[in-house]
């Protein structure tokens, strides 16, 4: 199985070189599905999602996505009143999806909120729905959302999601095997608690970048108990390979293989 992980689009504020160079890539890896993580768009115009739609229906392969603190309006009233209106009608009426295909079982949770301006949370019908989704059997079981519930070495004072720990209890308690997240626009790995892999990817493709990051994106390549987890950065002409980590479950969980 071969998932690629994107987040952080922020069309509207996009390096056009790069998002045909993303385009060209995602082509050129071939994975089985596209797992995007939130803020597609810099300020939920429906033209930025649009944008952000094109660009993954043109790579050919099927896509998930979850919406984040940039797909809701700033608009107060727009944001009180229908805040993923635009999300709904242009990327998924759901934006909470529940996929299963082929030995992957993913569950999106959105973790925006209209009152929180960046920041996300995990409320406690989430939490429940963390506990029933993951049931049934399954080659790889994916959490995926916007806001991160680890901080990376890079950015050690961001604010994690509200409710992190729990939704960390809930995951492992599941059975989750990898968290997917975004928003701190750095790509970072963690070995979370109850062995749980924490993935996040950096921007994707657009020119808001952190210091020292270039745009990113992560490949998850499952084979049998083992995993591979694969960064591809942007080098100015196109996206090549970066860090990559091997990680090995067993009854225990997963943990990362010594180099």
């Amino acid at each position: 199985m071969r998932l690629a992980h994107v987040t952080d689009l922020h069309m509207g504020a996009e390096d056009a070189a790069v998002v045909a160079g993303l385009r060209a890539d995602l082509v050129a890896v071939g994975p089985d599905r596209i797992l995007v993580s939130g803020d597609l768009t810099m300020r939920a115009r429906g033209e930025q999602f649009r944008a952000a739609r094109a660009l993954l229906e043109s790579t050919g392969r099927p896509w998930t996505c979850v919406p984040g603190n940039h797909d809701l309006p700033l608009d107060r009233p727009r944001r009180a009143f229908g805040a993923l209106r635009a999300y709904r009608d242009v990327i998924d009426r759901e934006p909470e999806p529940v996929v299963r295909d082929d030995g992957l079982l993913l569950l999106g949770l959105s973790t925006a909120r209209p009152y929180l301006w960046k920041g996300g949370l995990v409320d406690d019908a989430q939490l429940a729905r963390i506990g029933t989704a993951f049931g049934p059997r399954a080659r790889l079981k994916v959490l995926m959302l916007h806001h991160p519930v680890f901080r990376s070495a890079q950015r050690p004072q961001e604010t994690l999601v509200h409710g992190h720990e729990r939704a960390l209890r809930a995951a492992a308690e599941a059975g989750v095997d990898v968290i997917l997240c975004g928003h701190d626009h750095v790509a970072a790995q963690a070995e979370l608690p109850g062995r749980v892999i924490g993935v996040m990817s950096g921007t994707a493709c657009s020119r808001r970048l952190r210091a020292g990051e270039s745009q990113s994106y992560t490949v998850l390549d499952l084979d049998g108990d083992g995993l591979r987890l694969s960064v591809r950065h942007w080098d100015g002409g196109g996206f090549v390979p970066g860090d990559a980590t091997e990680w090995r479950r067993s009854a225990g969980g997963w943990q990362r293989r010594q180099p």
